[in-house]
Order: C-alpha cells, then sequence, then structure tokens
C-alpha cells in the first residue's frame, strides 16, 4: 500500500501539470470551452461565461484567472515582485496560450484524432512522465529505477494509475497530431552538408568595401522635389492610427514633513540605543532598509560598507563619513535615499595619498504612509467632485492647479510620458466620447485625474511632421546606388589575377580587408554576414572575385583566397547529429508556422475589456 499511497499524494502535482504545463492537450468540451449550444446555433454567446471565443468556442473566464493565479504564486513563490506590467504580460501571455490550445484541440476534433489503451499503455512504458520519476520508490540511490517502476506498472494495487493514464490519454492526441505534421518535413544530404560547411570550413577572403558613408557630396543629397514626390507616392508608409489627446491634473504621492519626523524618531531611538552601548551592526541588521545590506542567504551585513574615497558616495554622506573621527558615529544625515546613521570604523591613505574611510551605516527611508497617502487622495477625490459641480476647466481654477497635456498617442501605446507603462490612461482615452473625465486613478508615483481633449482621425500623416524621415530614407538610398555605381565600375576594371589592395589606394571611398579568415556560420572582419556573402562564397572556386555585393549600407568586392579541406572523418562523426538538429529545427518552424496560419484565419472574439 506504500506506493499506491505515495502516488495518491503526488496526483494533485499530475493536475496541475495537466492544466498548468500541458493546456495546449486539454479535451474539446472539457476544460476549454463551454458555450451553451443554443446561443452557438444563433451565433450568440454569454460574455460572463466566454473570455475569448475561438471559432465559436467559449474559453470561460474560470479557466483564464486560474491559470493567471497559478502564474502569479509560481512568480511570489521565487521571489519575483509582479509590477502593473508584469501583469499585463502574464495575461497576454496566457490569452495566446488559451488560444492556441482551443485552435489545436478542435484540430483533434476535425481530424478525428484518437488513442488507444494500447498506445497509452506503450506510451508509460516508453516514456514515463517526468513527475513520476522523482517519486522514491521508483528510485534507487537517489536515481530513477525503471525496473521498479515497470513493476509498479504492471502490478497495480488498486486505482492508482488512473489519474496518470488520463493525464496521458490529454496529451498524446496533440502529440499525435504533431507527429503527422513532422512527417512531411524533410531534410536533405545537400543541406546537411552546407550547413556542415557553414559551421566547420574557414574561408580565407580578401575585399573591397565601398561604404555609403563616404559619399557625402551635395549630389547624393535629396531636393525638395524628390522628398515632395515621395512623400505622395507613398502614401501607405505615412499612414497614422487614430490617437487621442489627454489632459489631466496629478497629485503627486511624495512623503510629507509628518512621514519625514516619524523617520528622524527612529533615528534618534536608534542613536539612543547606540549610546547605551547597543551593537552598531545589530542594529543595522535591524533597522537598515538598504537592499545590499542582505547576502544572497538572507542574513545580514551589519550595515558594512567597506572601503570608499571620496567621489564614490552622494555629496551629504561622503563630506560627514570624511569629516568624522575613527570610531564615530555621525548622523542622522539626510539624502535622497533617507536618513543614515553612519559608524566611521578606519581611516587611511592609500598609496595615492588620497584618503580612504571604512564604514557602516544604517539607511531608513522617509516613504509616504497611509495618512499621508489618503490626504493626497483625497484632495484628488475633492478635484473630481468640483469637476461634477463646475466643470473641469474651472476646477482647475478653483484648486489652483496645474493642468498638464500628454501628447497624442496610439491606442497600442505602451508607454505614457509621465506616467511610463500605464495601460489605464490608454483605456480611459479610447473607452470614452470626447469632454470625457476619469475618476482618480493611479500610478506609482502619482494620483491624476484624465479628460480626453481631442480625438485625431486616423489618415496621412503631415508632410512636415516627416520631412526628415524622408530626407535620412532618399539620401540613404542615394549613397547606397552611389557605392553600388562606383563598386561595379570597379569590378569592370579588375582583371581575375588583379590585386584589390592597388585598386582601393586609387579612390579614397574604397577600403581594401584581407586577407580575413572565418567560418561561414560566424561573420568576416568589417564585413560581417550576410545571406548573400555566404551564398556565393559557397559556390565560389578558390582566386575567384567576385561581383559587387551589397551588404549593411556598403557595397563589397570579394576574392576568394583559400578555403579548408572537408575532414571526411569529422564529416562522419557529425553529420548525423546535424541532420536530427536541423530536422528539429524544421520540425518546430512548420508545426509554429501551422499553429499561426490557423490562428489568423480563426474567428476570434476578445471579450477581455469586460474583465480587465
Amino acid at each position: 500500500m506504500g506506493l499506491m499511497n505515495t502516488m495518491r499524494t503526488r496526483m494533485h502535482i499530475i493536475l496541475w501539470i495537466l492544466l498548468v504545463l500541458f493546456i495546449g492537450s486539454m479535451t474539446v468540451g472539457g476544460l476549454v470551452g463551454g458555450a451553451d449550444i443554443v446561443n452557438q446555433l444563433f451565433g450568440r454567446v454569454d460574455i460572463s461565461k466566454a473570455i475569448v471565443v475561438v471559432n465559436g468556442e467559449a474559453i470561460p473566464p474560470d479557466l483564464f484567472f486560474h491559470q493567471l493565479d497559478h502564474r502569479l504564486e509560481q512568480a511570489r513563490a521565487q521571489g519575483v515582485e509582479v509590477d502593473d506590467r508584469g501583469l499585463d504580460f502574464e495575461r497576454e501571455r496566457i490569452f495566446n496560450e488559451l488560444i492556441e490550445a482551443t485552435i489545436i484541440n478542435q484540430q483533434i476534433a476535425d481530424r478525428k484524432i484518437k488513442v488507444t489503451a494500447e498506445e497509452i499503455y506503450y506510451e508509460l512504458v516508453n516514456n514515463p512522465p517526468q513527475t513520476l520519476l522523482t517519486i522514491p520508490d521508483f528510485q534507487t540511490d537517489g536515481q530513477f529505477d525503471r525496473a521498479k517502476y515497470l513493476e509498479a506498472l504492471r502490478n497495480p494495487q488498486g486505482d492508482e494509475w488512473r489519474p496518470i493514464e488520463d493525464y496521458v490519454r490529454q496529451y498524446l492526441p496533440r502529440q499525435k497530431l504533431f507527429n503527422e505534421l513532422r512527417a512531411g518535413v524533410r531534410v536533405s544530404d545537400e543541406e546537411v552538408r552546407t550547413e556542415f560547411t557553414l559551421q566547420n570550413i574557414e574561408y580565407t577572403i580578401s575585399a573591397l568595401i565601398v561604404s555609403a558613408g563616404k559619399f557625402t557630396e551635395d549630389e547624393f543629397e535629396p531636393t525638395d522635389d524628390e522628398m515632395e514626390n515621395y512623400y505622395f507616392l507613398n502614401p501607405e508608409q505615412f499612414s497614422q492610427d487614430e490617437q487621442r489627446v489627454l489632459s489631466y491634473v496629478e497629485w503627486v504621492k511624495a512623503p510629507s514633513q509628518e512621514d519625514t519626523l516619524l523617520a528622524q524618531e527612529t533615528a534618534s531611538d536608534i542613536l539612543a540605543q547606540l549610546d547605551g552601548g547597543a551593537d552598531f551592526g545589530e542594529l543595522a541588521d535591524e533597522y537598515s532598509e538598504d537592499p545590499g545590506n542582505r547576502s544572497p542567504e538572507g542574513s545580514g551585513r551589519g550595515g558594512d560598507l567597506g572601503w570608499f574615497g571620496r567621489g564614490q558616495m552622494v555629496a551629504q554622506f561622503e563630506e560627514a563619513a570624511f569629516a568624522a573621527n575613527k570610531g564615530a558615529v555621525v548622523g542622522p544625515v539626510q539624502t535622497d535615499f533617507g536618513l543614515h546613521i553612519i559608524q566611521v570604523k578606519d581611516q587611511l591613505k592609500n598609496d595615492d595619498g588620497e584618503e580612504e574611510v571604512q564604514a557602516s551605516h544604517i539607511l531608513l527611508k522617509i516613504e509616504m504612509g497611509p495618512s499621508t497617502r489618503e490626504r493626497i487622495r483625497s484632495d484628488a477625490v475633492q478635484f473630481s467632485f468640483d469637476v461634477e459641480d463646475f466643470g473641469f476647466d474651472e476646477a482647475v481654477t478653483r484648486n489652483r492647479s496645474e493642468m498638464r497635456e500628454i501628447p497624442p498617442f496610439t491606442e497600442n501605446a505602451a508607454f505614457i510620458p509621465r506616467f511610463g507603462y500605464f495601460p489605464e490612461a490608454v483605456k480611459f482615452a479610447y473607452s470614452n466620447e470626447l469632454n470625457a473625465t476619469s475618476e482618480v486613478v493611479e500610478s506609482d508615483l502619482l494620483f491624476a485625474i484624465f479628460r480626453l481633449d481631442s480625438v485625431i482621425a486616423a489618415g496621412t500623416k503631415e508632410y512636415g511632421t516627416v520631412s526628415n524621415q524622408i530626407a535620412s530614407k532618399l539620401r540613404a538610398e542615394k549613397r547606397l546606388a552611389g557605392a553600388k555605381s562606383t563598386a561595379e565600375e570597379l569590378r569592370s576594371r579588375l582583371s581575375d589575377d588583379g590585386s584589390l589592395e592597388a585598386m582601393a589606394n586609387s579612390d579614397d571611398k574604397v577600403e581594401f580587408v584581407g586577407p580575413v579568415s572565418a567560418k561561414l556560420g560566424s561573420s568576416f572582419q568589417k564585413i560581417g554576414r550576410h545571406e548573400s556573402v555566404i551564398g556565393a562564397l559557397l559556390a565560389a572556386e578558390v582566386g575567384e572575385i567576385l561581383p559587387p555585393m551589397e551588404t549593411t549600407q556598403a557595397y563589397v568586392i570579394l576574392k576568394l583566397e583559400g578555403r579548408q579541406d572537408l575532414a571526411e572523418s569529422e564529416w562522419e562523426v557529425r553529420k548525423d547529429v546535424i541532420r536530427r538538429s536541423l530536422l528539429t529545427q524544421r520540425e518546430n518552424e512548420a508545426i509554429g508556422n501551422w499553429i499561426r496560419t490557423l490562428r489568423e484565419n480563426a474567428d476570434i472574439v476578445d471579450n477581455r475589456e469586460y474583465y480587465f
């Protein structure tokens, strides 16, 4: 019974794997799905039952938030503080995972992929789930013992294997589907040999580099007519999504004088304890809020700062530390970090005659307290009442507030000036009518109330706002065309046995490089790594001078000076490894592209706006 009890106690781990790690293999109509048949027949889905609908199939919000809670619990267990940006990232990731899982499960159903009891047993025998490998009853000397595992599998004591069978029954259909997709992927012998060459064969080249940056004459500057013509002939490049403009009043979250006094009282109490003979290091470990006072193991460092010279600390701290005598305790000293109580342990002059101090400190941060935060928020709430009674502009006047403006932004804006990552502002702007006023909203730094001031319709950006962009693009194109023309003229003058270096000396816009050696899978000095260069060198003969090729803002003329011979013995050893690696890469690309295409063609109804 010991083994059965052990496995039963671990069933919650299996279930977590089912729900979290293998969400894509959940059965259709089970964990993913749930729109009732009447609503499906009429194309309706109750929003309260679907955070997203994929091809008519509802994904329930409970599943989404269960996933989210689990991810956040994992982060907290690892000591990671999830901020608003991190929360939005996890929401987006889980949302996409659920959509892809549903699409995959729909394909499993459409293709009528099933698994038999024999297939499940074969999988358990040959590919036991990783979580089972850690069960002590299946181990010998801390290592998985396959014989013990098979003995337990073939001689069940009850129903302890049923949840594991269900687990395998969940993911095997997905595995069979992906195996069908993988079956169509091939890697040729030529592709394997090419990959071996890229990784192992060294090529030696000389080169002429004609850089576009050398063409700075006026003839390579775009004219006004060229810029205007480009603007009018390429309107699609200057399209602008709808933008919105907000004005706002802010209340900065900052410590009050009361908060400073509280910190000073704590500092006074610490100084009194030190005067009474208390140990500085022990008090530092108890009171200091310096993150550097904690070792990786979590123990305190006694406030130790080590040795430091002038210019390494902020001015107020440095002045106090260097003015004190050895053994003295000074403070509290206020800096932008808070209040410091400093103990000067030792002093010396280094070999250069410069003063150094060895010190410890106790840092007390001056932070906004709950009562201060509530007073600041109350001011913002009072402003909102005045907005309701008198309007936004009059409320600004009555409260002697300063009204600020956020520059135009689109619905996809990630960062808002002054607020940073603050999706609440974007959501307010795009879910309200003109002149609407928000409730009090809070960021890490401040409280604010927004007003939607204007809506800028989608269209084409004005020429004046993009003229510099156009000028830069056309300038780059003309200079690159100049480099190409020069490179082609140089190549026409080069004989097959000509000297590239001599040619470079005749033109100050041309740079000679070489000989330099590199494997094609890496990059050549001053040339870099480019597919055009790789392809040309693979086909080139030693001694051949190649036609000009475009690289990054330059044209190059290459001469293949030498190439290592292919080592047949190494090729025989590595070719199968390379084939497997390439095949895995191609298979993953094929599956990824297949899922991406299905998603692009799927009918997806996003209801997240109703939940957060």
